[in-house]
């Protein structure tokens, strides 16, 4: 008999109770499952499987930018989206405590940041965006300066 399905996801309040549900490990036994607070996922295919095939955490959208495809055209692409997560019975030391998934254009990733190395990246980004600043501001003079000949 399948288990009952766990308890939908909500954003984190901080009074809510932890969602719990029972998973039978695909070599025999169960364990109980509890989420971490922030956890909103549904886990809706996690009521059983192998004991180290299981993520909580949570997505964060990033502003879609119109990307060039030369097989598609231009499209809408998140950048700079991701996920915190942790994989509590993962081999990977990094993976089991909570670390983030960067993705800086759609499906390129960068794995298991810990909270430093996030802010690294983070600081790289915010100077990039000063230099886009000053090509932006001569950008301007450029462009203002600009006028089209007649050919």
């Amino acid at each position: 008999m399948p288990n009952p399905p766990v308890p939908p996801a909500t954003a984190s309040s901080g009074d809510a109770p932890p969602r719990s549900w029972v998973r039978r490990i695909t070599k025999g036994g169960q364990l109980t499952e509890t989420c971490p607070l922030y956890c909103t996922d549904t886990h809706f295919n996690d009521d059983s499987g192998a004991v180290d095939n299981l993520t909580h955490g949570f997505y964060f959208d990033g502003p879609e930018l119109p990307l060039f495809d030369p097989e598609q055209g231009s499209a809408l692409v998140p950048v700079l989206a991701g996920r915190v997560e942790i994989c509590p019975y993962s081999t990977n030391r990094k993976e089991r405590a909570p670390h983030l998934v960067l993705e800086p254009v759609q499906d390129e990733v960068i794995e298991n940041l810990s909270p430093d190395e996030f802010a690294e990246i983070i600081a790289k980004i915010r100077a990039q965006c000063d230099v886009l600043d000053e090509i932006h501001a001569r950008f301007v003079t450029i462009h203002a300066e600009w006028t089209e000949t007649a050919s």
